[in-house]
């Protein structure tokens, strides 16, 4: 089979590398297929392991000194982005005013961007050990140790898929999403070798049941674990949440309707028993705050509290005077109006929420779709107070930690929240995906979110403003959700809301995981390993250099300098 695959020409060894990111594309939420994701570095390590590391031909000039194989390996992660994040083009143009062409190209490049550890991973992979246990562990190693410093825009996982199947994540309570990655990158390249190996029927038949235990002992670990989280929950005080989505258009301009559909859902909440609110980033609801905000409008217009009387966790864009940027901002309203907690959005979006590189002010002139915020300075805690119920005593206060927008797709960052004196209860996401529509979009942003729960056993609420809304519990199960919606001006949706009872069954302080404790060791361990094998690499064909040259230099029996013996092998 080695020899079958090394005789096929660029195109088809391209195309085969092609599938991996594709099947795991095909895996991701909404309703992907799950069972694809296992699949997905096996082409590509049967590409790592048979393509040329070397150019020949007339055309090596056009490739300069990368290697064919990394080109191999960056085509297998091009439908990363191009399956994966196609709601990219679609809201550059509609929101950003990009012609389709200019989004195309950026949906283009971030793909390209994307692709580019998928190319390093398998040149990693080809120039690394071929025999041995070794030979099995360093593309595991290799993997962990690119992704994780990688500058992506979007902290993304190629085993999204696997949020829809939680039985699979459970892992991250241990060592994070690389230790989830870790399983499929092992049974990828186990089902490769077994493929390649031309040694005894038995060690590929090794290979291939060690590769299908993988999934069945992952599944049921995942199974176990959450059969004891499920008795843990069963046990835990409960808080009855309240989750507002006010399915507000994009450009709507009538403060009175976002406010009265922030308003009806909320009566209607606390009619159902809510014990606190939990509204949308800043935008949903419509008002700015000057900052300090200490208490509620006295305003009945722009009143928090009108109607309904919870404590109330909202966004607002906040201003200081004399100041000209904003901030995001999530506040914690107790039910007398008091303001009880403030955080500011830490992680901005780029371009979107702040402009990098060059003067805002000009940029913004040149393109207005674009704006600027101020940053956040860490992460907060809210104590908050929930409503007592109809004949049951006060209930004790408890700590949610929030979130602001895509903070939750951040691991960093969802654990120095976490792990802040005192810890958290729960997690509280406001944002606004509606730039995106009905897309894949919210339900990938969803599925990365649910990692953070399984990371820390807490649960998590997400207000979103036009859907998924949603509550997922500390198993990183989904309880309940809001479908995404797509309204516009044109044709507006009505709004919802969630009434779910939250069980928080431990505080971070308290009980942090281990993947609160030391989940930073493996991913940083990997980086260690690889940067010490590339540093061993590069040493290597150092002294390599310097022998050719010694030897070239050696005087041959009639005086003159002999040149170096040929080795048969081109470095590049």
């Amino acid at each position: 089979m080695r020899a079958r695959l090394q005789s096929l020409g660029v195109l088809p060894l391209a195309a085969l590398s092609t599938t991996a990111s594709l099947m795991m594309a095909l895996g991701a939420p909404p309703r992907g297929i799950t069972w694809l994701v296992w699949l997905g570095f096996v082409p590509l390590t049967l590409v790592a392991r048979v393509a040329p590391l070397r150019s020949r031909g007339p055309r090596r000039w056009i490739r300069g000194r990368i290697p064919p194989v990394f080109w191999l390996g960056w085509c297998g992660g091009l439908c990363t982005g191009l399956v994966g994040f196609p709601w990219m083009a679609e809201t550059l143009e509609r929101f950003g005013g990009l012609p389709g062409w200019v989004a195309l190209v950026g949906l283009l490049l971030f793909s390209a961007w994307t692709a580019v550890p998928f190319g390093l991973w398998a040149w990693g992979v080809a120039r690394g050990p071929s025999r041995g246990a070794w030979a099995i562990a360093w593309p595991v190693v290799l993997w962990i140790g690119l992704t994780t410093p990688w500058p992506a825009l979007f902290p993304y996982t190629p085993m999204i898929g696997f949020a829809e199947q939680p039985l699979w994540i459970q892992a991250a309570e241990l060592g994070g999403v690389p230790l989830v990655e870790a399983q499929v990158v092992l049974v990828g390249v186990l089902l490769a070798d077994a493929i390649l190996l031309a040694g005894p029927r038995r060690a590929r038949l090794l290979r291939v049941a060690v590769a299908l235990a993988i999934p069945l002992v992952s599944a049921g670990l995942g199974h176990w674990r959450l059969r004891a989280i499920d008795a843990e929950l069963h046990e835990a005080r409960t808080v009855r949440v309240g989750v507002i989505q006010p399915n507000t258009a994009l450009g709507a301009l009538d403060n009175g309707d976002r406010m009265r559909r922030l308003r009806s859902m909320s009566r209607r909440a606390a009619d159902e028993g809510a014990q606190v609110l939990v509204w949308p980033e800043a935008g949903a609801f419509p008002f700015r705050t000057r900052r300090p905000f200490v208490e509620d409008f006295p305003d009945p217009f722009r009143s928090v509290l009108r109607g309904h009387g919870l404590p109330t966790i909202f966004g607002a864009g906040s201003y200081e005077p004399n100041v000209r940027w904003e901030r995001n901002t999530v506040y914690a309203m107790a039910a007398d109006g008091t303001v009880t907690g403030t955080f500011d959005k830490v992680i901005l979006m780029p371009f979107g929420e702040y402009v990098p590189l060059v003067d805002p002010v000009w940029a913004i002139r040149h393109v207005p779709s674009m704006s600027h915020n101020l940053a956040g300075e860490g992460p907060a805690r809210f104590v908050i107070e929930p409503a007592a119920r109809p004949k049951e005593p006060a209930p004790a206060p408890f700590v949610a930690g929030p979130l602001i927008c895509y903070e939750d797709i951040f691991p960093g960052f969802a654990r120095d929240v976490a792990t802040q004196d005192g810890g958290i209860d729960v997690f509280v996401n406001v944002t606004i995906d509606t730039w995106f529509g009905a897309t894949a979009e919210p339900w990938e942003h969803l599925a990365l979110a649910q990692f953070r729960s399984v990371e820390h056993r807490i649960p998590m609420v997400r207000s979103v403003a036009a859907g998924v809304s949603t509550v997922v519990d500390s198993g990183g199960r989904v309880v309940a959700h809001l479908p995404a919606r797509g309204p516009t001006v044109q044709s507006p949706v009505p709004p919802e809301r969630l009434v779910v009872d939250v069980a928080l069954p431990r505080n971070t302080a308290a009980r942090p995981t281990v993947f609160a404790r030391i989940g930073w060791l493996l991913p940083w361990s990997c980086v260690l390993v690889v940067l010490g094998a590339v540093l061993a690499a590069m040493t290597r064909l150092l002294y390599s250099r310097r022998a050719k040259t010694a030897s070239a230099s050696v005087p041959s029996t009639d005086g003159t300098l002999g040149p170096a013996p040929a080795t048969g092998r081109d470095d590049d």
